[in-house]
């Protein structure tokens, strides 16, 4: 159950008024008038704080999204980790997880050099702004490979793709000995779907996946841009019954990019066609969605669509612990990590308070050049600060690395 804060807003102004003599006018007087100026001193106290201190008030947890799987290594990171301040995965039914069971934070150069031969590592990938995350481990899931890519059965979907440009691609690839490339045909610009079927696959039983697992492909565009919507998979006993998903992101919920996208759709966001038979699964589709009245944005002179490695997993719950950056509460519960109204409260314990309005006063006397206050706060916040890490050291995970990293089996 959520829990709302005690320090609202108006009770942090007191604090701060107290601790500069009452001179809290001061700070939206003068020539600039901005009355800004009070709420970004307590913003900028706030952060300051949050980056020297893993707060105990700042502890989240979160599932982790998708399931925890073996050799699927991109997972979604909550908005709202602070940099790399990770406390821990540990599997939703705790009595699963044995003494041994733990994981170690390292570079996203060094995790993609073990992750194949080492299991219990993770990193975060960082891509301009947006943040992924990234787990090896070893879970004992299910996990079914729908086709081999190098299977010679995989034809044209739709009219937008002709059988003679389907072909098994042994140079660019992920998995295995290849990949299916195709190309758009150029005479095509009213079929909203581009992709490749195969109505022969070895027949499998799909019941255990339906309720909560996932399907898997690495899929290929030539160009990604505001015409291409999603993509979808059909897997069914024929083309008149199947189950269909669709989705409009990587597997890590970023956007869709040129070259190489790990999809991820899950089966409980299906849709059903006719009555598909689990237990004798032999179809399947794979698809792109363009916008046909985008004329600038066709793709009928792409050459390098591709799809490799179709697999199904079901991986197991996992919950993620961290440090978060979001630390300002509204009183619909919603967090930020900026305050930007009165109605905002500080989302921290009470010894915890007191060491950002330290720092709040250090800065709000800076302000008004009282720099013999100034110099009382900055020593008082770093007095607290030294206080507070001494009676509650950081629970995250330590990054570590190694310049040279050999197998054991070596």
């Amino acid at each position: 159950m959520a829990t709302f804060s005690q320090y609202p807003y108006s009770l942090l102004r007191r604090i701060l008024s107290t601790k500069i003599h009452g001179r809290l006018a001061n700070l939206t007087s003068g020539e600039s008038s901005d009355t800004n100026v009070e709420r970004d001193l307590i913003n900028s106290a706030v952060r300051i704080a949050l980056s020297d201190i893993d707060f105990r008030g700042n502890i989240r947890e979160a599932t982790l999204t998708p399931n925890l799987m073996d050799n699927a290594y991109d997972y979604a990171l909550p908005v709202d980790v602070k940099a790399d301040r990770i406390i821990d995965l540990r599997p939703q039914v705790t009595e699963e997880r044995d003494q041994y069971e733990k994981y170690d934070l390292t570079t996203p150069e060094e995790f993609d050099r073990r992750k194949r031969s080492e299991q219990g590592i993770y990193t975060i990938l960082n891509n301009d702004l947006t943040r992924f995350l990234r787990v090896s481990a070893d879970v004992e899931d299910k996990e079914a490979e729908v086709s081999s890519m190098e299977d010679t059965n995989w034809g044209t979907f739709a009219v937008s793709v002709t059988d003679s440009d389907v072909k098994v691609d042994e140079d660019d690839y992920i998995e295995g000995e290849g990949s299916i490339r195709f190309r758009t045909d150029t005479t095509d610009s009213t079929d909203s779907a581009i992709g490749v079927q195969n109505t022969a696959i070895t027949a499998f039983d799909i019941s255990e996946y339906l309720a909560r697992g996932s399907a898997f492909v690495d899929a290929k565009l030539t160009i990604a841009d505001t015409g291409i919507h999603q993509i979808s998979l059909r897997l069914g006993s024929d083309s008149d019954n199947y189950y269909q998903i669709n989705d409009s992101n990587q597997n890590d919920c970023s956007s869709f990019v040129s070259g190489w996208n790990k999809i991820r759709w899950d089966f409980a966001n299906k849709t059903t066609t006719g009555t598909p038979v689990d237990t004798a699964i032999d179809y399947a589709a794979l698809f792109w969605s363009r916008d046909t009245t985008d004329t600038a944005h066709l793709h009928t002179e792409d050459t390098d669509w591709g799809f490799d490695n179709l697999l199904l997993k079901r991986g197991k719950y996992y919950k993620l612990s961290y440090y978060s950056r979001y630390v300002w509460q509204d009183t619909t519960y919603a967090l930020s990590e900026n305050s930007t109204h009165d109605s905002h409260a500080l989302l921290l314990q009470n010894d915890e308070v007191e060491i950002v309005m330290a720092k709040a006063a250090e800065l709000a006397s800076q302000y008004l050049r009282d720099f013999e206050d100034a110099k009382y706060y900055s020593g008082e916040y770093q007095k607290l600060k030294g206080e507070y890490l001494m009676r509650n050291p950081s629970q995250a995970s330590v990054l570590t690395t190694s310049r040279y990293y050999m197998p054991s089996n070596t």
